[in-house]
């Protein structure tokens, strides 16, 4: 997800992955192991296909119908006329399954998500987001980030999806990625598309499912006090 290497205070985190000798180095130092995720693939890239053919059943999940909502996307930062409804948002991040771990409050206003979407940009990749709109209103009420490597050159990756606690249930959090899915495959049809979430995080990972990913590896974090 989008985050900022000031909203961690007081603390290290280290990230191994399962099963490596570096995991037992970390582990004896930080004395408590905080989260484990589960990194997942979609799409072909070298020798790694994924179970779905890219598309097939993202595009079947995008058409799914999710009446009162209606989605909307962009490239890069965040509109002018959207800016204030989607840093609103982004407190569907706030119940996320993460463990034990700790990185302090995390506060998104408009000033810190264009500073991040400009970060992206500056190293040469490019962000998509697609959000789900509430129709009876025009706020968003969910989000799904994928950042794509300039020219295509490599895998992307998913950043944050969320959908806010009120909104939940209506399959929003599966359109939006699918969605991001199908945009990345219309411009770089060979690209793979990475995905790390908590091991904890049953709804998320059923979305990866439906969607086609495959788990690749377990990553291990690693908290301590400082």
């Amino acid at each position: 997800m989008l985050r900022d290497a000031a909203d961690v205070v007081e603390v290290q985190v280290r990230e191994v992955q399962a099963g490596v000798r570096q995991r037992q180095y970390v582990a004896e130092a930080a004395r408590r192991e905080e989260r484990v995720t589960e990194g997942a693939l979609a799409g072909l890239c070298d020798d790694r296909p994924a179970p779905l053919a890219p598309g097939r059943a993202d595009r079947r999940v995008a058409e799914q119908p999710r009446p009162g909502y209606h989605l909307t996307a962009w490239a890069g930062v965040v509109p002018a006329d959207l800016a204030e409804t989607y840093a609103a948002s982004r407190r569907a991040m706030d119940d996320m399954p993460m463990g034990d771990t700790d990185y302090g409050t995390v506060i998104w206003d408009v000033e810190r998500l264009v500073a991040a979407a400009e970060t992206i940009e500056k190293r040469g990749d490019s962000l998509h987001t697609v959000a789900a709109v509430d129709s009876s209103d025009g706020t968003i009420v969910g989000f799904s980030e994928l950042v794509l490597p300039a020219g295509g050159e490599g895998d992307g990756q998913h950043y944050g999806t969320a959908v806010l606690p009120e909104h939940r249930g209506h399959g929003l959090a599966s359109k939006m990625k699918a969605e991001a899915v199908l945009h990345a495959h219309s411009l770089y049809p060979g690209i793979a598309l990475l995905t790390d979430t908590a091991e904890d995080n049953a709804s998320m990972r059923r979305v990866n499912d439906r969607l086609g990913y495959r788990p690749t590896h377990r990553a291990v974090e690693y908290q301590l006090d400082l």
